[in-house]
């Protein structure tokens, strides 16, 4: 069994929702904010792994990467590629007052955990001048996490477990960020609950194999098939 984080936290908001999704293969429409959060990653993977680092070939990178699904009309999606651009560009000022290296973008990996195999994608990787990695998450939203958010935020010790496991790399900071916001929020990472967070993917994987799906009321508000799911509470 193959388990990413998108599987891992799908199956334990709704192991149900888990199953509509990767065994019955449901789909779930593309919205505006999802295509817009979708193209900003993709325009920023593509800039970082080029060589040149200008603000016009940071432009190029959004135009060629661009999504245009998901907007209700033409104006919509304007309005969204202006943001983009005006997002980019304080993104791309800010880029040019680091002092650290990036050694990763979108770095892969992959960790065995008992019978299972973890997989997943870490959005950048950067090392200090002192040697110390610094795990990079982007949010394209309006929201901003306190430090102590970032410290227990499970994506990303999803993600430092990953690196230290299948990377070979121990971080020491975790950052979110905030690209729409215009913030980087930072904490240091602890390792103390590793293992138990190793052991939980390792449940949850087993519980897929396994095939539990049973279903879980308490996330119906926020679900995707709220409105035709046999369970909804929500509907």
């Amino acid at each position: 069994m193959e388990i990413s984080f998108t599987r891992y936290r799908i199956y334990r908001e709704c192991p149900w929702k888990y199953r509509l999704l990767f065994v019955d293969g449901r789909r779930i429409p593309m919205t505006a904010k999802a295509s817009y959060g979708l193209s900003l990653h993709r325009a920023l993977e593509a800039w970082l792994r080029g060589g040149e680092r200008t603000l016009e070939s940071l432009f190029d990178a959004l135009k060629t990467q661009w999504l245009a699904t998901g907007y209700p009309d033409e104006d919509a999606e304007a309005r969204a590629y202006s943001k983009a651009e005006r997002v980019l560009t304080r993104f791309h000022g800010e880029e040019e007052s680091r002092r650290t290296r990036t050694v990763g973008v979108e770095k892969e990996f992959i960790w065995n955990s008992g019978a299972h195999q973890v997989r997943g994608m870490i959005d950048r990787i950067d090392q200090g001048p002192d040697g110390a990695y610094e795990l990079i998450d982007y949010k394209t939203g309006p929201g901003v996490p306190s430090p102590a958010e970032v410290a227990k935020d499970v994506q990303m010790r999803f993600y430092a477990l990953g690196a230290k496991r299948g990377l070979g790399l121990a971080p020491a900071t975790l950052t979110v960020d905030c690209i729409s916001a215009g913030e980087r929020v930072s904490a240091p990472y602890e390792s103390s609950s590793e293992e138990t967070l190793a052991a939980d993917i390792r449940a949850a994987a087993s519980g897929i194999e396994a095939g539990v799906f049973a279903a879980d009321t308490g996330y119906c508000a926020r679900c995707d098939f709220k409105k035709d799911c046999t369970y909804s509470v929500a509907k």
